[in-house]
């Protein structure tokens, strides 16, 4: 079972940047929730960062040509606290 950390409220952060040079949409996020939901949409993070035994933070490399994947992303992981 994987653990993780919760980060202090003002370190919270979330990051999506579109790399057109590797065509593709970089996800980065230290919040617990935004993880767990983002496992469950798109799969298991190409990077996860662990201190001591607990997930710190993740991130998602989704490439540009998987429009549905991106677009479940949108639709349904709430990254914009909406």
């Amino acid at each position: 079972m994987k653990k993780y950390k919760e980060p202090l409220k003002r370190e919270t952060e979330t990051t999506v940047n579109i790399l057109y040079s590797e065509n593709k949409l970089s996800i980065y996020t230290n919040k617990v929730d935004l993880q767990k939901s983002l496992i469950k949409i798109i799969g298991e993070p190409n990077k996860e960062y662990i201190r001591g035994r607990s997930i710190m933070a993740s991130r998602w490399d989704i490439p540009l040509e998987e429009k549905s994947k991106i677009t479940k992303v949108l639709l349904k992981a709430n990254i914009f606290n909406l």
